[in-house]
């Protein structure tokens, strides 16, 4: 018993310090998986990432239910999903959906 509970102590405290906050900054320049490199800025609470030729990949990025929400686009595609951004260090996880599917990308800050 003494086991499970600081099994479950432990996972609860990984959870808090790793939790998404309102205050994190994602604002800057972040190298995507295939090399563009996407400048992501903040205005009014809010952050959208412009590729280089300016185009919005991602927009309407809030802080909602405790997680980083918004909508992701691939130009190259045409496809356009729901997303969560996770800040890990220099990392930027993004997990997009459409429909049943999802993917995870990961861009590094420059």
């Amino acid at each position: 018993m003494k086991k499970l509970f600081f099994v479950i102590t432990g996972l609860l405290a990984s959870a808090i310090s790793f939790g998404q906050t309102a205050t994190d900054d994602f604002s800057g320049k972040w190298k995507a998986e295939e090399g563009a490199i996407i400048a992501i800025t903040k205005t009014d609470g809010r952050f959208t990432g412009l590729d280089p030729k300016g185009r919005p990949t991602l927009y309407n990025i809030r802080f909602e239910k405790n997680e980083w929400k918004g909508t992701v686009e691939n130009h190259e595609t045409g496809q356009k999903g729901n997303c969560e951004i996770y800040l890990e260090g220099k990392k930027l996880r993004i997990v997009a959906h459409k429909g049943i599917f999802s993917k995870t990308i990961y861009w590094v800050k420059q």
